[in-house]
């Protein structure tokens, strides 16, 4: 669904120099064994820079730990929460669009969240590309094979 400006922001922050649009989903896995709430933001700016400058503020690590996987989009993070939570949170930019996800009760898992991101990112690079959007299971999972 349509976004908000100060879903491009850091937590209690205005809206970031460059803003153009923004998206928001947020999922309710229900799983047999396991269920993980998944929220994403994604957010377009009018330049590399501004897109830059706003994905290095996004990320917040305070009582959290980084995990090593693979990278999504031109450069990304994943932490994991160092509390009882186990949320994981990954974000990543390419070009003009940054995108974050936050995947609750994940066990300090970053599968979930690295999907989430890749298969978000690679279907905007190519909107972007003019390309017709696809992004599926197997392409992302090989995707990130090679980038290990």
């Amino acid at each position: 669904m349509p976004g908000e400006p100060d879903d491009c922001a850091p937590l209690d922050a205005p809206a970031p120099t460059g803003w153009q649009q923004a998206g928001s989903g947020d999922y309710d896995y229900q799983g047999s064994t396991v269920s993980r709430g998944i929220d994403l933001d994604v957010c377009q700016f009018d330049n590399v820079a501004h897109a830059k400058a706003a994905y290095d503020q996004w990320p917040d690590t305070d009582e959290t730990a980084p995990l090593d996987t693979g990278r999504v989009g031109e450069e990304s993070v994943f932490l994991a929460h160092s509390g009882s939570s186990g949320t994981v949170y990954g974000y990543s930019r390419s070009g003009t669009v940054i995108a974050r996800v936050e995947v609750e009760d994940a066990g300090a898992d970053p599968t979930d969240a690295h999907d989430v991101l890749a298969a978000t990112i690679k279907r905007l690079q190519q909107v972007q590309a003019g390309q017709r959007a696809t992004a599926t299971a197997p392409e992302i999972a090989a995707m990130a094979e090679t980038q290990r």
